[in-house]
């Protein structure tokens, strides 16, 4: 006859629970029941062997017969379940939840018997105060999910703890089934606890090989590093922080902050929740400059940090990126020496430029294209007291506007799509203490303008999505080929901006204001190119001298590159470029004022006004516009008074003809008659 067992519980799950693990066990020499006591009336329980809760401990008297043995089940948690918990982070809060006060004491107790330590478990059970699980989203649940509050987001489930090895082996013992067990109960619990332990054994190493890289970070970056936990006490004090505090490490950790080191506001951060950024305080002899912010974990401060730099170090590394800012380029490469030129206009430019250089104001050069203002601009620099700092130069018109915006001011990570992983300094923070060389400024877009307007005001730069500003101290030198003026007059330039950059005023004289330097300037191009063996005819020579240059230096200087490759030994006049030719000017001429003339009229309208103002120059005759409309009419040409008035200004705009007042008439000048013969050749061509 089999022997009975039963299994008295308080839980219908722990009941199950039970019974499953004792099944497995015992198979089919035991017979089992199960009861639970809110199920039990007056007939009392009466079997081989009686198994319950320390929970009824008290009570299970009033459940069994007298004669009943009894024994309590000693509890354990299934390991395999216990992955879960190994993987959550240190310190992390959870409710830990069943359904009596000494069950989840217990269940505590084992956590930390088995190495699970490192959670920071806040017991639950029926009966306590709903607040205890205010904020706290994790719960563990040992098989009783009715218990677990509404706020929990995550569920943790270990389940109901099980039976331990020691109380089956009793069970055995008592029922006389121990010795056909015994090996086979032990063999899998030490493999459960082998398994365990290389799990957790694995997660210290990480932890300890995490804690050596933490270390070894820690003590390699330039900063100063201090953090205190809740309590105030320093739990970290780097190898920075020692030099800049001058202590050891040993000496500082677990002690107050505020016993440790004076004027600091580590504290006051951690107390009151707030952050000082860039922080300027006394350690000692030095002045150091903190920044200092609480630390949060779950919304709840749990400590403070604090970054320390040295000023002096602060200012050695600045002055180590102006070097490689330099190396990288951002150095002037001109100096008045490098201008060319014997020129009183010149000479004047210069000694004007040499007083301006000594000046900290904002300077605004104007010239024509090709006249060499980058070129004063870095002359200027190079004989200024920021000749050892950077020279930083854009050119506002080669950019496309979004583009120039972030050139110009920088931009933070994530600002735009594309942007470099963490940001990019502008050009303005790149000339730090140097110089700053804004060419083409008149072609910088409005609302741009906008944002220089306020560096230049304020000496400050904001990146763009940035939300904090960057102190600056830069000179600015500015210029431009356009008429600032009028583009204030025409909207197309701000007026406050105007008066900012129009501080000091240098303006380049064209080349043909200086032309008595255009032999120097040859010279020295062939010398550039290697060709000083290079010989001008005196016809080559005069035509390049009474040549208008209207690209000034840069076009002489592409004039002579010409040269120097297709020439031998003399330049004579067939030498020059094809541009330079009269015949090919008069051309060219002649194809401008073709183009420009024909939005009004049509050619031969003009050549017959051309025609007779001709021939009445040749009987020394006055014609007025009516006597030409007259014989327009002769000649089938439809012109009016009127019309003829009309294009008989167009060609005053070019310089052909000279409209008189009143009786004076209008006469055709030689330009006008050069214009007249090449277009008559064209015809007969």
């Amino acid at each position: 006859m089999k022997k009975e067992l039963a299994v008295i519980t308080m839980s219908k799950a722990t009941n199950k629970l039970f019974r499953q693990q004792l099944k497995k066990v015992l198979k089919n020499k035991v017979l089992l029941k199960d009861y639970l006591v809110d199920n039990l009336r007056t007939d009392k329980v009466s079997a081989d062997l009686i198994l319950t809760t320390k929970s009824l401990v008290d009570v299970i008297d009033d459940y069994v017969t007298a004669d009943s043995e009894v024994i309590f089940a000693r509890r354990a948690l299934d390991l395999s379940t216990l992955e879960k918990l190994i993987k959550l982070p240190v310190n992390k809060k959870a409710l830990l939840i069943n359904n009596t006060k000494l069950s989840v004491l217990e269940t505590k107790s084992l956590l930390q018997e088995v190495g699970i330590d490192h959670l920071e478990l806040i017991s639950f059970y029926p009966g306590c105060a709903q607040k205890k699980a205010n904020g706290i989203e994790l719960a563990i649940n040992l098989g009783e999910e009715r218990y677990i509050p509404d706020s929990v987001t995550e569920i943790i489930n270990i389940g109901s703890r099980i039976l331990d090895l020691t109380t089956i082996v009793e069970i055995l013992i008592k029922l006389d089934l121990l010795g056909e067990k015994a090996n086979l109960l032990i063999s899998n619990q030490v493999r459960q606890l082998v398994e365990l332990s290389q799990r957790l054994n694995k997660k210290m190493k990480d932890a300890k090989r995490a804690n050596k890289k933490l270390d070894a970070v820690l003590n390699h970056v330039h900063d100063g590093i201090v953090y205190i936990n809740e309590r105030e006490e320093i739990e970290v004090f780097n190898r920075r922080a020692e030099e800049i505090f001058e202590v050891k490490a040993e000496e500082m950790l677990t002690q107050k902050i505020g016993d440790k080191i004076d004027n600091t506001n580590l504290d006051q951060v951690l107390r009151n929740d707030f952050k000082e950024i860039n922080a300027v305080q006394n350690a000692g002899s030095k002045k150091i400059v903190t920044t200092r912010v609480p630390v949060k974990q779950d919304q709840e401060i749990i400590g403070a940090l604090a970054t320390f730099k040295d000023v002096t170090e602060v200012k050695k590394l600045e002055e180590d990126l102006r070097r490689k800012l330099k190396n990288k380029g951002h150095v002037a490469k001109y100096s008045f020496g490098n201008i060319i030129g014997d020129s009183q206009e010149v000479k004047q430019v210069i000694e004007k430029a040499k007083k301006l250089a000594r000046s900290k104001s904002t300077v605004l050069i104007q010239g024509e294209s090709g006249t060499g203002k980058e070129l004063f601009a870095g002359a200027i620099h190079t004989h200024s007291q920021r000749s050892n700092k950077p020279f930083v130069a854009i050119n506002c018109a080669a950019l496309p506007e979004n583009l120039l915006e972030s050139e110009l001011f920088g931009y933070e990570e994530g600002a735009f799509t594309g942007a470099k992983k963490g940001g990019k300094p502008g050009v303005f923070e790149q000339a730090h203490t140097g110089t700053i060389f804004l060419d083409e400024i008149g072609d910088i877009p409005l609302n741009i303008q906008a944002r220089l307007l306020r560096v230049l005001q304020e000496k400050e730069v904001m990146r763009i999505g940035a939300t904090q500003v960057i102190p600056i101290d830069i000179r600015v030198l500015a210029a431009t080929n356009k008429d600032l003026e009028e583009l204030v007059y025409t909207g197309d330039f701000r007026e406050d901006l105007y008066y900012r950059l129009n501080v000091l005023s240098l303006r380049i004289p064209p080349l043909r204001m200086r032309r008595e330097d255009i032999p120097l300037l040859i010279d020295y191009f062939l010398e550039k190119f290697s060709r000083e063996d290079l010989i001008l005819t005196k016809e080559a020579i005069s035509r390049l001298y009474n040549y208008d240059w209207k690209g000034n230096i840069r076009e002489l200087e592409n004039c002579v590159e010409y040269i120097a490759q297709v020439c031998e030994t003399e330049i004579k006049l067939a030498d020059l470029p094809s541009y330079l030719s009269p015949e090919t000017r008069e051309e060219n001429v002649i194809k401008r004022l073709e183009e420009s003339l024909d939005d009004l009229g049509k050619m031969d309208e003009y050549i017959f006004i051309l025609n007779e103002l001709y021939l009445a120059k040749q009987l020394g005759k006055k014609i007025g516009r009516r006597e030409i409309a007259n014989n327009a009419t002769a000649n089938e040409l439809s012109l009016s008074s009127q019309m003829v008035r009309s294009r008989l200004k167009k060609l005053e705009e070019y310089d052909l003809v000279s409209i008189g007042r009143g009786r004076q008439g209008t006469e055709i000048v030689t330009k006008g008659i050069k214009f007249l013969k090449a277009m008559t050749k064209k015809e007969v061509k």
